[in-house]
């Protein structure tokens, strides 16, 4: 039965997601076996398997075995759930004429803060 594999490279980082049989990926014929991590799509949707579904680009740890995305800003440390987060926590909302505002907000590197 073909499964989900994902390639990995000297950084850790994930350079490819193919299809296959565990057979072919045993035969090197794509590369080195110990390269590539059997990943699962989270058909049933519980989140139970490697925590995410892999993309290219995103990390994998060897110790958790786990993937996660790649960190977004320099300023950011990963927590023990491998979430990134960032120095200040994002603001839920503005307060404007009294009243709470949802806005979308964006991180801002060089200031170090949540901007709108």
């Amino acid at each position: 039965m073909a499964r989900y594999f994902a390639e990995i490279d000297q950084s850790d980082t994930v350079i490819r997601v193919i299809v296959s049989e565990p057979e072919y990926i045993n035969s090197g014929r794509v590369g080195n076996p110990s390269n590539w991590i059997e990943c699962f799509l989270d058909e049933d949707g519980v989140n139970n398997t490697k925590k995410m579904y892999p993309g290219i680009g995103h990390k994998y740890n060897y110790n958790a075995e786990v993937f996660h995305c790649k960190q977004p800003y320099p300023s950011w440390n990963i927590d023990e759930n491998y979430d990134w987060q960032s120095p200040i926590p994002k603001p839920d909302y503005i307060e404007y004429d009294g009243n709470n505002i949802d806005l979308p907000w964006l991180w801002d590197e060089s200031t170090q803060s949540w901007v709108n």
